[in-house]
C-alpha cells in the first residue's frame, strides 16, 4: 500500500518561499541552512522544494539563526 500525500497548505507554501527568498539574499546552500539547524540535507531539499512542510520547530530555529522574529518570515515571501 503507497502513502497518500499530504497537500502542502497555503501559508506552508509561503513560509518555504520566504525562507528560499532569504536563502538567496544570505547565499545560503540547502545544506549549510541544514547544518546550521541540525538537520540533513535530504530532509532540508524536501521542504524548499515543496515536497513537505516545515516543522515549527525548524521555523524557529531558522529565525534565530537569521535573527528574526517568525511573524516576520511570511512578511518575507
Amino acid at each position: 500500500m503507497g502513502k497518500k500525500k499530504i497537500e502542502i497548505s497555503n501559508f506552508g507554501l509561503e513560509i518555504s518561499r520566504a525562507i528560499r527568498s532569504e536563502m538567496g539574499i544570505r547565499r545560503l546552500s540547502g545544506r549549510e541552512l541544514a547544518k546550521s539547524i541540525g538537520r540533513g540535507e535530504t530532509y532540508v531539499r524536501e521542504r524548499v522544494s515543496d515536497h513537505q512542510e516545515w516543522a515549527l520547530s525548524d521555523i524557529e530555529k531558522i529565525c534565530e539563526l537569521w535573527d528574526m522574529n517568525p511573524s516576520d518570515l511570511p512578511k518575507k515571501a
